[in-house]
């Protein structure tokens, strides 16, 4: 599953927003108040159709609101409306909020409305009635990250630990912007035993692996350079884990490496937790929102955190905010890693560098970069050429040109200043 396009009108500060998602990557740059995360809600809420038509979910809080319905001069609009459509031969629904049920709002409303009939017919026959008759799918994941998620609530005690650990609950609260990663963290301990009791009860091999566990390993190692050997401690409950060589708690590692370490955690698990039975379930098609993906990282992270995210998970559609310009220039690197990749082929182990070969080849196909402002949106992404240079470096133009003005004015002053040669 995954969305082809997505369609606002009246919602919130935004009168009508039409957008095309990539396949692999949608990156929304601009300003603060520009709009990005209210584009993310929407798609939130969108998708929040799929999760409360699901079995075992409950799901609280995913709905339109009065107050998303967009106000001028203190005046509500007749309705706001959210539409999304999928790719292929997907279903398209929308969801819809009036102001109020009098006759003139109700003139107002499209006449042309989907309503979530063709969402919930492709649910039944891709998903409901295949877990109803213990038949083979995919679960599709849907998770959205907002910028509280750097705030990692790690359990103190082993109490009340147990959960439901049907697939279903891979989904559970994943639409919630501010999750602190407590279930991840309380998953991790139970997949830990459950390790533990495979390699004393069942196989008897003090090396055997839970494949679940496993791939979510695998999915931190791939996130967060350096790390390795993911564990916990009990008496008291520790979460462990060695960076370069040294081990730390989890509440030791820096903002930047707390905040990929739990998202990593939380969609690894969900991803293991939905599809246990695939031969590698982050391989699984997703739908992730990420809200400032560029949040508390380093510069030199940036440049390689959405190649790392799209190589760790191969099949997950992505839609990402940020106001880093750095974070177009890694997305114009792995289009070009794209480009060049036919020709890795014939070329010596020593003509590249490991950072460039190991960048994830990107098809401009699968991938839409928009420059939001708050009354409109402009399309950066060339297919053939790459981004578009100028837009994408004018922050940076702005900052050199101030230091040159500077610069400037320091010449002009020392030259008027300095003690005229008298002429013989």
């Amino acid at each position: 599953m995954q969305l082809d396009h997505v369609h606002l009108e009246n919602f919130r500060a935004k009168q009508a927003v039409s957008l095309t998602l990539g396949s692999r990557l949608t990156l929304l740059m601009g300003e603060n108040g520009s709009g990005k995360t209210t584009i993310l809600d929407a798609i939130a809420l969108a998708l929040g159709a799929v999760l409360t038509y699901l079995p075992d979910q409950n799901v609280k809080g995913i709905k339109l609101r009065d107050s998303d319905i967009l106000q001028q001069d203190g005046r509500k609009f007749p309705y706001t409306l959210i539409r999304a459509k999928c790719t292929s031969n997907g279903p398209t629904w929308d969801l819809l909020r009036k102001r109020d049920l009098t006759q003139l709002t109700k003139n107002k409303i499209p006449q042309q409305r989907k309503g979530v009939r063709e969402l919930r017919e492709y649910l039944n026959t891709e998903i409901i009635k295949p877990w109803y008759k213990g038949e083979n799918f995919d679960l599709p994941v849907i998770s959205y990250y907002g910028v509280s998620r750097a705030l990692v609530d790690v359990p103190e005690r082993r109490r009340n630990f147990h959960r439901d650990s049907g697939r279903f609950t891979a989904l559970a609260d994943s639409l919630n912007a501010t999750s602190r990663f407590r279930s991840a963290f309380i998953w991790i301990c139970e997949k830990e035993d459950e390790e533990r009791r495979l390699r004393l009860d069942e196989k008897k091999d003090i090396n055997a692996r839970l494949p679940e566990l496993e791939a979510v390993r695998r999915c931190i190692y791939k996130l967060l350079p350096g790390t390795s050997n993911l564990r916990t401690k009990t008496r008291p409950l520790r979460f462990l884990i060695t960076h370069h060589g040294q081990e730390l708690e989890i509440a030791q590692l820096s903002d930047g490496y707390k905040t990929m370490l739990g998202l990593a955690i939380d969609l690894g698990s969900r991803m293991a937790s939905a599809n246990p039975h695939l031969p590698d379930p982050l391989a699984a098609e997703s739908i992730v929102l990420i809200d400032e993906v560029d949040l508390h990282l380093h510069p030199t992270w940036q440049q390689r955190v959405i190649s790392d995210l799209l190589r760790t998970f191969s099949k997950t559609q992505f839609v990402l905010t940020s106001h880093s310009p750095i974070l177009v220039e890694s997305v114009n690197n792995v289009l070009k890693r794209h480009a060049i990749d036919h020709l890795l082929e014939k070329a010596p182990p020593e003509a590249l560098q490991p950072e460039i070969k190991n960048l994830y080849p990107l098809d401009p196909k699968c991938t839409r970069v928009y420059s939001m402002t708050k009354d409109s949106h402009g399309d950066l992404l060339d297919p053939e050429e790459g981004l578009t240079g100028d837009t994408l470096i004018e922050s940076f133009n702005e900052v050199s040109t101030i230091f040159e003005h500077m610069g400037d004015f320091e010449d002009e002053r020392r030259q008027s200043s300095s003690p005229k040669e008298d002429t013989p």
